[in-house]
């Protein structure tokens, strides 16, 4: 796939602002996104092989997209969701987060989306797959949603997250992205 066969001239010219954020242990797998990242135009890569240190990152600076390993020491992906998505310290809470990980069970899926995450992929992630995820979370943002159990996108229809109390007045803030 070469980045002239999927990416329109407008997404190419969004994207080559694109802040973003890539976070997993496996220096291998964070060099594997950056090069599929710069394929579709995107310069404006970050990289950490932790939890702790893409937090400390957020504090600083905002970015537009996060993406995200599953399986982290000292934070796991679902931690690191749930934290970004409730401390006060990150002034971009609503950041999109994507997680691309191995461990694609219906549980590990499941915590994700209950912590507030996005969108979940499976490594490995062909480059088209993860552009067009990228792309259909740009230009089709969820409302946020904040709830005493949940804070995140808000959920697709039918996939209420088992931590939010159902039908519990979810109040919708924001795009949810950029």
């Amino acid at each position: 796939m070469t980045s002239n066969e999927i990416i329109s001239d407008a997404m190419r010219q969004r994207f080559q602002s694109l802040r973003v954020l890539v976070i997993d242990d496996n220096k291998f797998s964070r060099s594997l996104v950056t090069t599929q990242l710069a394929s579709y135009g995107i310069r404006g890569v970050a990289e950490c092989g932790d939890g702790v240190e893409g937090l400390k990152l957020l504090q600083q600076v905002p970015y537009d997209i996060v993406l995200l390993d599953y399986e982290m020491m000292p934070l796991n992906g679902a931690e690191f969701a749930r934290l970004v998505r409730r401390d006060p310290s990150i002034s971009s809470p609503e950041v999109p987060i994507i997680m691309i990980s191995g461990y694609s069970d219906v549980a590990h899926v499941r915590e994700a989306r209950d912590a507030g995450i996005n969108e979940f992929l499976t490594k490995p992630v062909a480059a088209k797959t993860l552009y067009k995820r990228i792309e259909y979370t740009l230009l089709h943002p969820r409302p946020f949603v904040r709830t005493e159990k949940y804070i995140g996108p808000m959920p697709r229809e039918g996939r209420e997250p088992s931590s939010a109390t159902p039908g519990g007045g979810a109040k919708a803030s924001g795009s949810g992205g950029r």
